[in-house]
């Protein structure tokens, strides 16, 4: 959205809409590959899930597949970033959807053949995430190719809001394929979503030369990457976003990790309103995404970030809350859908606002370096926040826990806004 000196919205953008975003031919092939990727993906969150602990029977197994799905993105994916600069982007997201789909295969030939195991399963989810690493920079990057800046905000608030919906069916049909398939054909599902986003990405006009790539030896690829780390810490704006997206990221760790001791333990309910709570969300953040675009046009950066990270922190006091207050389980089912529909709002529309503008302040050149960097970030802060809860969970209640996140956290909105942090 561009703005003026005053930081009022200019009025061209007023005329574009959602009917305008649908014209953008390459954008829309580019959704339509990522439709068909999250759908496999939901299918397979919940088979790889289960399929994990059924082989491996071990929670620390679980534990260390999870951990080293997030490392590669955590070392390798700042690194990765430099390198895309100089290559094919288009050929990038092709080859990387390829190979993971052929892990995804592996993984599901190697079921049916009874010779799966721990460490299949481990080098698949390292290869995955590794070329992933890779594949969300180019991502990144490649955008602007395809989308003009004055349809950034519809653009990627209908994608956002569409993934939502089509994970919304993924996971809805995954209990059916596995019960009446198995797991076995939910993870070629999902092998298989991978070669067609694949073929559909190979018919994108990027508007790349073919067969670009600019060799580069280690002294111009260490200059590159440190331009990049040099970039993001010298523009301000772009370091505030870099920030403000960790700790937002880091602030919903607890949501997800705590879920389930938080409604059995201080809700003391059981696993129906883990669902309640989950599609609550979900819906929210459906709802949040779609109506971004309008809301963006009528509110400034700053009190979107105030009022969604306030709405974020709050959760976690008026949950907790609805436990210790009350003992009609029907009102604490209405409690927790409303306050987790409106956090779901509150999640997208901040996630919508920092990844939007970071969209727009970065300059193009630089664009797959600040985003690796900005990914990097935001999934370091996730098992840094699951460390932290492990210690402190042994040693304090879950209720001191909920209540001592949810004022941190309104402290840190009051303080961004109110120090005038530049965000636009």
């Amino acid at each position: 959205m561009n703005t003026n000196g005053e930081g009022g919205v200019v009025t061209k953008e007023k005329a574009i809409s959602y009917k305008e975003v649908f014209k953008q031919k390459e954008y829309m092939k580019l959704i339509l590959a990522n439709i068909i990727n999250r759908f496999g993906d939901s299918i397979d969150a919940i088979a790889f899930t289960w399929l994990v602990y059924d082989i491996t029977n071990s929670a620390a197994w679980s534990a260390i597949i999870f951990g080293f799905n997030k490392v590669p993105t955590i070392f390798l994916q700042p690194f990765a970033g430099a390198l895309v600069e100089n290559m094919n982007k288009k050929r990038i997201m092709i080859i990387t959807d390829i190979i993971r789909g052929i892990c995804v295969g592996i993984v599901a030939l190697t079921l049916i053949l009874g010779v799966l195991n721990p460490w299949i399963l481990l080098a698949t989810t390292i290869i995955i995430s590794s070329v992933e690493a890779f594949g969300n920079p180019a991502g990144t990057a490649v955008l602007p190719k395809i989308l003009k800046k004055e349809y950034y905000n519809f653009g990627m608030s209908l994608s956002s809001t569409v993934a939502r919906v089509v994970e919304l069916a993924g996971l809805a049909a995954a209990g059916g394929i596995i019960a009446l398939y198995g797991t076995k054909t939910a993870i070629f599902i999902d092998a298989i979503t991978f070669g067609l986003s694949a073929l559909i990405i190979s018919f994108i006009n990027t508007k790349e030369e073919k067969n670009q790539y600019k060799k580069i030896n280690f002294k111009e690829y260490s200059e590159t990457l440190k331009g990049g780390f040099i970039y993001v810490k010298k523009k301000k704006i772009i370091l505030n976003f870099v920030l403000l997206a960790m700790v937002t990221n880091g602030l919903l760790v607890p949501i997800n990790s705590l879920q389930a001791p938080l409604v059995k333990d201080i809700l003391r309910q059981g696993e129906y309103m883990l669902s309640v709570i989950s599609l609550a969300l979900v819906i929210g953040m459906g709802i949040g995404s779609a109506v971004y675009p309008y809301i963006a046009r009528i509110i400034k950066t700053r009190m979107i970030v105030l009022l969604s990270g306030f709405t974020i922190s709050a959760y976690y006091l008026l949950i907790v809350l609805s436990g210790n207050l009350s003992n009609n389980v029907l009102l604490i089912y209405i409690t927790c859908a409303v306050t987790s529909f409106f956090t779901g709002v509150g999640v997208s529309l901040l996630i919508s606002v920092l990844s939007i503008q970071f969209m727009k302040q970065v300059d193009e050149e630089y664009l797959a370096r600040a985003g690796a960097i900005l990914g990097a970030g935001c999934v370091l802060a996730m098992p840094v926040v699951s460390f932290l809860l492990g210690i402190f969970t042994k040693v304090v209640s879950l209720t001191a826990i909920f209540y001592a996140i949810g004022m941190m956290g309104i402290l840190f909105f009051l303080f961004v806004f109110f120090k005038n942090v530049e965000l636009e």
